[in-house]
């Protein structure tokens, strides 16, 4: 009987690390740095290919299941010394450059995680500006065909003195106004930042 016990505990532990959130898509590359898939354009294709799989290269991050759809999240080209800024794709509606993805050799984290809760979902993400270390919030809302802003925030800390108390950003689609998710790109964050 003890066996059996041990046995069962066991199998459900295992099916627990397997499946840590339902609304994770699995991957063989646990790790933030891009997928690389590609197309072998030197084949023909029987498929029909739409103008979304026209691209030579797709460097896919992470996916998530968001309703019936997939929020999916790919890097690209645009970068700065720690990050490489990707965007966010939800059926046929790609978001700006706005997600921190650290380089191999970046000492800040970046991309945190997803939250999601449809018709919500938040970028979380981490990073340095100046003396301060900043945890950023990001949350969009899907409205029938379109994906906007609606809340806008950010944690700061000052890395020099971790007891102080440094107020935060905190705004919403009221004081935002619609943006759409297409419009939302680091630039976007940051002048949103330096109103504050």
């Amino acid at each position: 009987m003890k066996y059996l016990v041990i046995t069962i505990f066991s199998a459900i532990s295992f099916w627990g690390c397997k499946q840590y959130s339902n609304n994770h898509i699995t991957t063989e590359n646990k790790s933030l740095q891009p997928e690389t898939t590609t197309n072998n354009l030197s084949q023909p294709s029987k498929t029909k290919t739409s103008s979304d799989t026209i691209k030579n290269q797709e460097k896919t991050v992470e996916k998530w299941a968001f309703k019936k759809e997939i929020l999916s999240l790919f890097s690209s080209e645009k970068s700065d010394d720690f990050y490489n800024y990707g965007q966010l794709k939800v059926g046929s509606i790609e978001s700006g450059k706005f997600v921190r993805i650290p380089k191999k050799d970046s000492p800040y984290t970046g991309f945190e995680k997803m939250v999601i809760k449809f018709p919500y979902f938040t970028v979380e993400q981490t990073y340095r500006e100046g003396d301060f270390t900043n945890y950023e919030f990001i949350t969009f809302k899907k409205e029938a065909q379109s994906i906007y802003l609606y809340k806008y925030a950010v944690d700061y800390t000052n890395i020099q003195n971790l007891e102080e108390d440094v107020p935060g950003l905190r705004l919403d689609q009221k004081t935002i106004g619609k943006v759409q998710i297409e419009n939302v790109t680091i630039d976007f964050l940051t002048s949103l930042r330096s109103e504050r």
